[in-house]
């Protein structure tokens, strides 16, 4: 065994031509957009400048973002979006839930709204997901940012991907509101405490296993390196000393500023914190 605790590090990962305007006056709107496998939640507002398009971590949903999405819409349009299998998102009806599922999924989304060039955060997991989609669509993106989110999870050692591949004998969802449990630590705020657990809890076992499995296969490069724009990181302080598979370490021409005293869910534990590392992200995109 490794000096380090091989399951709180895994833990560390378990989250048209015309564009179409948002609602009237910027005001938020929720809708549902046909995935690819079901119905998707999504909230949609703001006006102005280039869009941010947020998408949560594993077990999550887009209340996540929720100061972050009344911050951006003071200035720009802004979308999240629950996410297949979480919130208030569907199942997958054919049973999929791959990272590359994920980041279709994500285009279905932003080709519904009309977008056409915007910024992408993507927290946790969720950096697979927008590395998956970036080789896909390179030009469609002003900026990459993740937040706290996994890089190259592919190069991690076997023992790491035997974890994700076959869960603990009887695992359910007593075992996974604790593994989340002990993900959150010390650091997060009751709040985000609170969010978290309720909202993992709505999602099926099943669900978390299989994507911890695409996440364990799934590598960015050489995909990522069709996008040849910005690459930014907002994470906790110290993550990446913990984990040499965030995006800061794990891929190339990542430009990275930290949050420090937050969880792993950074965003919700210092929104303020937060939204001024983004606001310089976004100073640099028109």
């Amino acid at each position: 065994m490794p000096r380090w605790s091989l399951g709180l590090f895994v833990l560390t990962w378990l989250g048209c031509a015309t564009t179409r305007p948002a609602a009237p006056s910027g005001q938020e709107t929720f809708t549902s957009v046909e995935g690819g496998a079901g119905k998707l939640r999504v909230s949609d507002g703001g006006h102005g400048g280039t869009p941010v398009v947020f998408v949560h971590g594993l077990g999550a949903d887009l209340e996540v973002w929720r100061a972050q999405l009344d911050h951006v819409r003071a200035s720009r349009r802004a979308v999240a979006y629950d996410q297949r299998g979480h919130g208030g998102s569907q199942p997958a009806s054919d049973g999929v839930y791959t990272i590359e599922a994920l980041a279709e999924d994500l285009e279905r989304v932003v080709s519904a709204l009309g977008l056409e060039r915007f910024v992408l955060v993507g927290h946790s997991m969720s950096g697979n997901v927008i590395s998956a989609y970036a080789a896909r669509h390179p030009e469609k993106l002003a900026a990459l940012v993740y937040a706290d989110a996994a890089g190259d999870v592919s190069q991690a050692p076997q023992e790491m991907k035997d974890w994700f591949n076959k869960p603990p004998e009887g695992y359910g969802p007593a075992q996974v509101k604790e593994e989340f449990a002990q993900m959150l630590g010390p650091k997060a705020r009751p709040g985000t405490r609170e969010h978290v657990l309720a909202s993992v809890g709505r999602v099926d076992p099943t669900t978390i296993v299989a994507l911890r499995r695409s996440m364990g296969a799934f590598s960015p490069r050489p995909g990522l390196d069709r996008y040849t724009g910005p690459r930014f990181a907002i994470e906790a302080e110290g993550a990446a000393e913990e984990n040499p598979f965030t995006a800061s370490r794990s891929i190339p021409g990542v430009v990275t500023t930290t949050v420090p005293d937050v969880s792993h869910w950074l965003m919700m534990d210092d929104p303020q914190g937060f939204n001024r590392a983004l606001d310089a992200v976004l100073s640099q995109v028109p």
